[in-house]
């Protein structure tokens, strides 16, 4: 174990009796004390060695203790020495300052408790020792890291070496050395593949038998070359060691090369080096790319007139297309026309307007009137599809409340909820959120989410749960627990018309969906699905806090468009004005009689101008205050039903939407004493022409 390193504290002052005291203060430290009797015998003291500690006297003949200190911090190896002065004299504060200003780290007066001096000297030598504790271990990391260094260069000399004997003896290039007399002495293995030539027949050959006109290379100016500097050279004359050249094999081939050759003078001979390579392939490769070029370029040419060609068919397209949403538009108002009479009508002889009837026809009217109302959904999907890709759909912004909406959803599908035997929950919590966006389409999307939910949820549990976003926006989830969809049909059900084939298959149109998502893209939002077979399905309707106004129209009347409110009460058909009577006869007798007069026909048609472009429910026809089958068709069972077809036009369309405008003032002026009958024949399809909603679902 090696001895305890020792400092050494240096005394200053001129009565040898303090020097003594100070001996015996710190001599139980274990460390050198060294005596100074005067300021300059001190400065020589510095100049020998270095101390931990200088404990100096400030009143001493010669160099006072301030003159000492300012010229021992003066020296750049003793300037970081700490110092303490020891006075009995000069106690005043201007000294004490002059003390610190020079450097000094304390001040003490005498007398002085000595466990006080030994203990701040034991800290100034604990750092001391520190400090050349540490200096000697940089030093110990400056010599290993120069050794470390001078291995690493040594290891990396190696690595060249080798690295350069590895690519001399693995370079693909042909290597040939000769001297004066062109007589070759050095042939690589690359340069026996390259001219099929074993090295012991190439040692009897000359470079001129190699390469065809290599006898007139200078090698006296490949010599000056290779002395010359490429400053020197000049750019307008390329160094002649740069070669083209036809090498010749020993079979008598002909084949492109490519070499550089250079020069190394020594005192005895000149040694000249050829470095060659076969371009056969890269030759070969040029002229496959300058024929490519040229077909390429025929190619782009007949490139352009086919896209010109595109261009006009997509023009001829979107022309087409154009046609098309116009055509969808048309055709889905004119059939609305007739679907709406065929509802009517059926559901006026469902009621036993016309008179009783037996169990088969009943059925049969029945059948007609649900599948009328498919056909008129399916229309409506078609007329909401052409609107959209025609961008002629126009929003109707604002205000917004969610769960209020989903709660006035949970009582429009109810019925359909219980005839399938599930459940409807809702999973929200905290305060309302309120949205700037279209309530009417934001209703039609999770209509046709819970209603697919379901149908297609096999009677289990149907949860509903509303979440605010951070950016102040919705997220709501329409979760089942049905039978899932595959994950090669999850993309699918968004395409128009399409329906997956499912055990129990259910009646749809196949655009619910696909409408669907292209009114969440309108609303800025975004909808997508979660399934898995047997695990049920979760579709996400994502809606920002405000809908951008592009192809909105801001609502100002409120009278006319009110506010969506989860407290406003539902309207009933009771709370609608009654209509005027309605004009048609009687049927006619059960005497086999024909058809029911024109005037009759058109009086019907009359009624179903105010029914407008209403569904019948969901639930089943339409129905009044039924008549008795046995009184008289033209009284009170006919005013009933007119006042059932107005009630169906004008209540609350059970998937959110308002009622038509146009269908609202026909209802007022059925309801006014002055309105005359409107008798137009085609009054129902102007109506019709005003709607382009979805599907009307009806609620209880």
């Amino acid at each position: 174990m090696s001895a305890p390193r020792r400092a050494a504290i240096l005394m200053v002052d001129d009565r040898p009796e303090n020097l003594m005291a100070l001996e015996a203060i710190l001599e139980p430290l274990g460390h050198d004390l060294v005596r100074a009797l005067s300021g300059e015998e001190a400065l020589r003291e510095v100049l020998r060695r270095d101390y931990a500690c200088i404990l100096l006297d400030v009143q001493m003949p010669g160099l006072n203790g301030f003159e000492t200190a300012e010229l021992i911090k003066k020296r750049e190896r003793s300037r970081f020495t700490p110092i303490v002065f020891l006075t009995a004299i000069s106690k005043e504060d201007e000294f004490v300052f002059q003390g610190y200003s020079v450097g000094a780290v304390d001040y003490m007066f005498k007398p002085f408790n000595p466990d006080i001096l030994r203990s701040k000297v034991s800290v100034f030598i604990d750092l001391y020792l520190k400090t050349e504790q540490l200096r000697e271990q940089a030093e110990r990391l400056r010599d290993a890291e120069r050794r470390e260094l001078e291995l690493e260069h040594r290891a990396r000399l190696s690595e060249s070496e080798a690295r350069m004997a590895e690519i001399v003896e693995s370079v693909q290039e042909a290597i040939i050395t000769f001297g004066d007399d062109r007589v070759i002495t050095l042939f690589n293995e690359a340069a026996e593949v390259m001219f099929a030539l074993v090295t012991d027949d190439a040692m009897e050959r000359t470079a001129d038998q190699l390469f065809e006109g290599f006898e007139q290379v200078d090698l006296d100016r490949v010599c000056r070359d290779t002395r010359t500097t490429p400053d020197a050279r000049g750019p307008a004359r390329p160094p002649a060691r740069s070669l083209t050249l036809t090498g010749c094999r020993a079979d008598g081939t002909r084949f492109p090369a490519e070499a550089s050759i250079s020069c190394l003078e020594l005192e005895a001979e000149r040694v000249f080096t050829v470095i060659a390579r076969d371009v056969s392939e890269r030759k070969a490769a040029e002229e496959a790319l300058r024929q490519q070029a040229v077909s390429l370029e025929r190619t782009g040419e007949e490139l352009r007139r086919v896209n010109e060609q595109l261009q006009a068919r997509q023009s001829e397209l979107e022309a087409a297309m154009s046609a098309r949403s116009r055509f969808y538009a048309s055709m889905s108002h004119e059939l609305r026309t007739p679907i709406n009479a065929i509802l009517g009508y059926s559901a006026l002889l469902l009621d036993d307007i016309y008179g009783p009837l037996n169990p088969e026809q009943a059925r049969g009217i029945d059948r007609a009137n649900k599948a009328a109302k498919h056909l008129l959904e399916l229309v409506n999907d078609i007329l909401d599809l052409s609107k959209i890709e025609a961008g002629k759909l126009e929003l109707e912004i604002q205000p917004a409340t969610f769960p209020g909406l989903i709660h006035d959803l949970f009582v429009t599908v109810r019925p359909l909820a219980d005839e399938h035997g599930s459940e409807l929950a809702l999973d929200f919590s905290g305060e309302s959120v309120t949205l700037i966006t279209d309530p009417r389409r934001v209703r039609q999307i999770l209509l046709n989410l819970l209603s697919n939910a379901i149908k297609f949820g096999e009677g289990k549990p149907i949860t509903v749960s509303c979440r605010r976003r951070a950016d102040g926006g919705v997220e709501v989830d329409v979760a089942d627990r049905g039978m899932g969809i595959s994950p090669d049909d999850l993309e699918k059900i968004f395409d128009e018309f399409v329906q997956l084939s499912q055990p129990n298959q259910h009646q749809g149109t196949g655009l619910g969906l696909p409408i669907s998502r292209r009114l969440a893209k309108l609303l800025d939002g975004t909808l997508t699905v979660q399934s898995a077979p047997g695990e049920g399905s979760t579709f996400r309707l994502t809606l920002p806090a405000k809908v951008s106004e592009m192809g909105g129209v801001p609502l100002i009347d409120d009278d006319v468009y009110p506010a969506p409110s989860s407290s406003s009460p539902p309207m009933d058909v009771a709370d609608l004005p009654p209509p005027p009577p309605d004009p048609v006869p009687a049927p006619a007798a059960d005497d086999g009689s024909a058809d029911p007069p024109a005037a009759e026909d058109a009086a019907g048609s009359a009624d179903l101008r105010d029914a407008g472009d209403a569904q019948p429910s969901a639930g089943g026809p339409v129905s009044g205050a039924s008549a008795d089958p046995g009184a008289d068709a033209s009284g009170e069972g006919q005013a009933s039903a007119g006042r059932a077809a107005v009630a169906e036009a004008s209540a609350p369309r059970p998937d959110g939407l308002s009622p038509d405008p146009k269908a609202r003032r026909k209802r007022d002026r059925a309801a006014s004493p002055e309105a005359e009958p409107d008798t137009e024949p085609n009054a129902a399809s102007g109506d019709a022409e005003e709607e382009a909603g979805s599907p009307v679902h009806a609620g209880p």
